[in-house]
């Protein structure tokens, strides 16, 4: 057997934004190539809801911390 049939397939590369509603994850495939303003179901609750393309993070970065602290 050759090395390339046991090679480990390329990593996706994939977008994540929160759903405005239910707050889960919504993947995004190909985040390159959508438009700045964009349009997607929430595979949880149903709602589709209209995103910006800079509100979309990475698959492995996490959301923003709060940068104050709490009282």
């Amino acid at each position: 057997m050759s090395q390339l049939q046991f090679s480990q397939s390329q990593p996706r590369d994939r977008g994540v934004v929160d759903c405005a509603k239910c707050h889960s994850p919504i993947y995004v495939d190909k985040p390159g190539s959508v438009a700045i303003e964009f349009s997607v179901p929430c595979p949880k609750c149903g709602h589709r809801g209209m995103y910006f393309k800079r509100m979309m993070r990475g698959e492995n970065e996490q959301p923003e911390r709060r940068r104050t602290p709490r009282e």
